[in-house]
């Protein structure tokens, strides 16, 4: 008996071993499946829509995804519904006879569900590919580092007589599986105002003031032009135009208050057929360039005083408020002249002076002027006389 254990023991050892060393049957790798798009806008600007996103950075399971390869978009067209015929008919499909009178009576249609992916792929029909080649052709901003991208889609006469266009779009890496689709975003395309015209600007110290006329037509040449108001755009340098105004202006004017003078900056305007967000805009109008020149001098000196002290004259007045401030100008001319000399060549910074050059027993008449960043100088202050008198101590 005694010996009957360890033979067992190891009888259970061997088949453990042998067991752990089995392998199961190789399976094949689980292909990735790339995210779907994320952010996906469309906006429509004339007669155009603008299909905007971002390609998506991993796949489901979370791992980075090293490229896309292309890009699909797919429309489904949707056809406006015929009105119900009227008159005696067969009762059609939704329609029952209730109520002893015999009157005919509908039921409540059942709300539309949500069109599923699988629906909307039955019926839209792939409209492009944008391969990885052509990415750069479609970047929003090239030079931001969110890489955003756009599709203009031209919008033909029978896309105007659709009740909507419902879009999606699919991505595709470098398998062979793509991602599902976006989510599916539906435009009810309109006939929209031309662009505004004869857009013109003036530059004033405190605003930018646009101007503009409203176009008297639709890009299809019907008319009246259909808009509700304006929006104003204005780009600086390599920046992407950005709208202006917080509401829709219903003016043909706008007044730009936050610029800086001496930028150089662009301006367009755009009719809106939608009153906020998302509009329904025209194209842009003619591009307007504007170098805000600073052209305006500060405001001249007040409060100009002096004091005549032992072998000096002192000057004092009050500072000036503007922000480009860059100093103050002090002139000086003998009692009966014309003609006022400068004193300070460099301007000085401070609002005060001491004229230690006058003289005991002359007259002197004294003026200041201010000096701003762009050299534009203030008409002279109001004029002080002084005299430096024997016995002054």
């Amino acid at each position: 008996m005694k010996k009957f254990f360890p033979i067992l023991t190891l009888a259970c050892l061997l088949v453990s071993l042998v067991s752990c060393g089995k392998k199961g049957p190789i399976l094949p790798p689980v292909p990735k499946v790339i995210q779907k798009v994320g952010a996906f806008e469309i906006s429509q600007l004339g007669e155009r829509l603008l299909l905007e996103w971002e390609n998506p950075t991993a796949y489901i399971d979370g791992s980075p995804v090293s490229e896309i390869s292309q890009v699909e978009i797919w429309v489904m067209e949707v056809e406006k519904e015929r009105a119900e015929k009227k008159g005696t008919e067969a009762e059609g499909p939704g329609e029952k006879k209730t109520g002893k009178s015999g009157e005919d009576k509908k039921e409540i249609p059942e709300k539309k569900k949500n069109l599923t992916s699988e629906e909307f792929e039955s019926k839209a029909r792939l409209l492009d590919l944008v391969k990885q080649e052509e990415f750069s052709q479609h970047l929003v901003n090239p030079g931001s580092e969110t890489r955003r991208y756009r599709y203009s889609y031209l919008l033909s006469e029978r896309d105007l007589r659709l009740e909507r266009l419902i879009f999606g779009l699919k991505v595709k890496g470098k398998g062979r599986r793509k991602s599902d689709f976006s989510r599916l975003l539906t435009v009810k395309p309109a006939v929209i105002s031309l662009p505004p015209r004869e857009v013109k600007a003036s530059v004033f110290q405190d605003r930018i003031e646009i101007s503009w006329k409203a176009a008297d037509k639709n890009f299809d040449q019907t008319s009246p032009a259909r808009l509700r108001g304006f929006n104003v755009y204005r780009s600086e340098g390599k920046d992407q135009p950005r709208r202006l105004n917080d509401k829709l202006i219903k003016e043909e004017k706008f007044s730009d208050k936050n610029f800086l003078l001496g930028k150089v900056y662009r301006y367009f305007v755009r009719a809106s057929a939608a009153e906020s967000p998302p509009f329904m805009e025209s194209g842009d109008s003619d591009v307007i360039e504007v170098q805000a020149k600073d052209m305006f001098a500060p405001a001249a000196p007040s409060g100009l005083t002096s004091i005549a002290a032992e072998g000096y004259i002192s000057l004092s007045w009050d500072s000036n408020t503007e922000a480009d401030l860059a100093g103050y100008r002090v002139w000086r001319r003998m009692g009966g002249e014309s003609e006022f000399e400068l004193l300070t060549p460099q301007p000085i910074r401070g609002n005060a002076f001491i004229d230690a050059k006058a003289e005991k027993s002359k007259g002197y008449d004294y003026a200041v002027t201010a000096l701003d960043k762009a050299g534009n100088e203030s008409p002279r202050s109001e004029i002080v006389s002084e005299i430096i008198k024997d016995g002054i101590l």
